[in-house]
């Protein structure tokens, strides 16, 4: 079986926080939602549909009902874009993956 077919069984969280995504060789910002996110890798809902391809910046904003929390300093690539977003594998696993069920008591 190959690498990224393991990949595609490693679980994948259903919830909707903020995205920003900055490309890093011109600057543009991308906003959306975070549709899935794994381990090492997320797709998020953007507005603007166009082909992007590159190294970005992330930052995830939690939402909460009476306060927020960021995640910021992640990088990452954009490996796929499709008429309604992007998908972004990340430079180094998402430390923090553990942390958002529990946020959001999105146990099953």
């Amino acid at each position: 079986m190959a690498t990224s077919d393991n990949r595609r069984k490693l679980i994948r969280l259903p919830f909707t926080p903020r995205a920003y995504c900055q490309l890093q060789d011109g600057g543009r910002e991308f906003t959306g939602v975070i549709r899935d996110i794994s381990l090492f890798s997320l797709y998020m809902e953007i507005a603007e549909s166009e082909e992007l391809t590159g190294e970005c910046d992330i930052q995830i904003v939690l939402e909460g009902r009476h306060s927020e929390m960021e995640i910021n300093n992640l990088s990452g690539y954009i490996v796929r874009s499709d008429e309604k977003g992007l998908a972004i594998r990340f430079d180094e696993p998402f430390e923090w993956l553990a942390v958002v069920p529990a946020l959001f008591k999105k146990f099953s």
